[in-house]
């Protein structure tokens, strides 16, 4: 079998289409070399250099010189058509993103089984036996044809194979024109007619031709040659459709850097396969990268303050593990700068399980507002020392007669220790009790001076787990007094096992006691017998804990109900309206929130929601 060297213009033509499918799978197969994601070119690319290789065995057929060699060549014809229906099928599935994946591997089950058939049987599986030839004319040519022969036992073969070629690409482009857009519906029915069309002409002519009822060549190029066409102008549509698509991407990455250079805002991208990072130019200026390093993943993280590095890293391997959104706040250290703060929000995204493909995130330097933050909450701490030092002044004359009860009791058993010793007479159990007074007398006394230096000392927030009932207990010592003083009754009603709230415990005393003295205030114009402050607490809704603090004075007046939060509204003719606003400020630096309610028997109730563990308040 050779390959004929002195072709007519049939064979020109048939050249000439053989070339041009193959470099247009050449065009593909370097496109998919340079984007391994593009694998309908590849697909494509085993489309055309199988094409090439059936218009070279059809000339090569056209050609030959007697019976054998013709046969032979109708054997190696089968090669290149086995890529031809294999490449075909892949390039459905690819392209159209449908199609039923075991009528796939049953057409290429097939079509591997012809294939091993033709090989093994002579002189091929379309014919058992060849016994003659022609040659006729054809487009102003003379080719060779088949003359006598006889059908092969394993033909049915090829024909099964096409049909099966049919079904497969029907129901695959039914199924993307069903549910696919305006482009896809188009590409549906292109492809999936001209394949339709294409192998249901070139089986049928096939077939007469292998049994004898027409003297012509096989005709598979002229055949798949629209099919072909219709193939490259869909990659070549979707290669127009996405470099359109990134000219509008690019112009849509430069507004989205001008708006967000605009708003302060740094963007950038980390390619986890390739560990390069892409920023815009705000991105680098807020880490302090230069142009030249921003590539270098290490040099990004170089620049995170050592005590964030851990937490940060943390956040993001968390965000690649899950593909979710990841949120966090650290320091960076630049190169002769000072410190600043930068806030990072973004997602991350994986091709494979467990690897990642890209982080996306926006930079922000909250420096700032950090600062800013820093100093509300110096000035919140500031303004709630004053406050516990105001209420401790208004109590502080009977804060001094807690401290001379002790004192004066201390002062009096000294003097009769004294006077026991100089009497001569030593009594030591009488001795022993009266150290024993004064050690009692010491602890009061220390307890209410430790009270006091507790209060007035600035410090910062300390969270921790407090019980409501000995909060309270520590309010009612350090008014006790003062309730005495003014003939108001104060009753602590104690509810053991409530949760433990969370919160600083100075803080959370200021709180209480800022509503205890306001309650105490407001029963002072009531009858003695009502004179009444009643300390309680309770689990309110959501498992959270309330402290509540009921009077029976007045209550909230109608127009007061939403202004007795208010910095500097009061109602009292010497207050300065901080008190309860400073209170509320603090509950809610809780996670917390203090309500005030007028009761339905009379008088009034605050009520001080606090977080238990794990649990907030809403």
């Amino acid at each position: 079998m050779q390959i004929p060297t002195s072709l007519t213009h049939v064979g020109i033509l048939w050249s000439m289409i053989a070339a041009g499918a193959l470099l247009l799978g050449l065009v593909h197969f370097a496109r998919w070399l340079l984007e391994r994601r593009a694998r309908a070119d590849l697909a494509f690319s085993l489309v055309a250099f199988s094409f090439a290789g059936v218009a070279l065995a059809e000339v090569g057929g056209m050609h030959a010189r007697d019976a054998a060699e013709w046969g032979a060549w109708v054997r190696w014809f089968h090669l290149p058509l086995f890529g031809l229906f294999l490449g075909t099928a892949i390039f459905v599935r690819l392209f159209l993103g449908t199609g039923r994946r075991w009528l796939l591997w049953t057409l290429i089950a097939l079509r591997s089984v012809i294939l091993l058939v033709n090989f093994g049987a002579q002189p091929n599986v379309n014919f058992s036996a060849i016994d003659s030839i022609e040659q006729i004319p054809f487009l102003g040519a003379t080719v060779t044809v088949v003359g006598e022969s006889t059908p092969g036992p394993w033909q049915f073969l090829g024909l099964i194979s096409s049909l099966l070629l049919v079904v497969y690409v029907l129901d695959a482009a039914i199924a993307r024109f069903r549910t696919g857009d305006a482009d896809q519906r188009r590409g549906a029915v292109l492809i999936g007619g001209t394949v339709f069309l294409m192998v249901v002409i070139a089986t049928a002519f096939t077939q007469l031709v292998i049994y004898g009822v027409t003297r012509l060549p096989f005709l598979i190029t002229p055949a798949f040659l629209p099919p072909l066409m219709a193939m490259s102008f869909e990659l070549g549509y979707d290669m127009l459709r996405a470099s359109r698509l990134a000219r509008e991407l690019h112009d849509n990455r430069l507004r989205l850097e001008l708006a967000a250079g605009s708003a302060n805002l740094g963007l950038w991208e980390w390619d986890g396969r390739r560990e390069r990072i892409l920023a815009t130019r705000q991105a680098r200026q807020i880490f302090g990268v230069s142009e030249e390093e921003s590539g270098e993943f290490r040099r990004w993280f170089e620049k995170v303050h050592p005590d964030d590095a851990e937490r940060l890293n943390r956040e993001i391997s968390r965000a690649l593990e899950s593909g979710e959104e990841y949120a966090a706040d650290f320091r960076i250290s630049p190169d002769g700068a000072s410190t600043r703060w930068i806030s990072v929000r973004g997602r991350a995204e994986r091709n494979l399980p467990g690897k990642a493909a890209l982080v996306r995130g926006v930079l922000r330097d909250i420096s700032d507002q950090r600062r800013a933050q820093d100093e509300t909450q110096e000035l919140r701490r500031e303004l709630a020392h004053a406050g516990r030092a105001s209420l401790l002044g208004q109590l502080s004359s009977s804060l001094a007669h807690e401290i001379s009860q002790p004192l004066g009791a201390i002062q009096r058993n000294a003097e009769a220790a004294g006077m026991l010793l100089d009497s001569g007479r030593l009594d030591q159990e009488e001795l022993k009790a009266i150290v024993a007074d004064i050690l009692r007398d010491d602890r009061r006394a220390r307890e209410v001076i430790d009270r006091l230096r507790t209060m007035l000392k600035r410090r910062e927030t300390e969270v921790a787990p407090i019980s409501a009932d000995n909060l309270m207990q520590d309010v009612m010592a350090l008014v006790v007094a003062d309730a005495a003083s003014r003939g108001v009754q104060l009753e602590h009603r104690p509810s053991p096992g409530l949760p433990p709230v969370l919160g600083d415990r100075v803080q959370l005393t200021q709180v209480l006691l800022n509503v205890v003295l306001n309650a105490m205030d407001a029963v002072m114009e009531q009858p003695p017998a009502k004179r009444q402050v009643v300390l309680w607490s309770r689990t309110g809704a959501d498992a959270r804990v309330e402290l509540c603090v009921s009077d029976q004075g007045p209550g909230i007046a109608a127009g007061d109900a939403g202004k007795i939060f208010r910095p500097f509204y009061t109602t009292k003719s010497a207050g300065m309206g901080l008190g309860l606003a400073i209170s509320r400020t603090i509950a809610e630096a809780h996670g917390g929130l203090l309500v005030g309610e007028n009761e339905p028997g009379g008088g009034a109730t605050f009520r001080l929601c606090l977080p238990t563990q794990g649990v907030g308040c809403g």
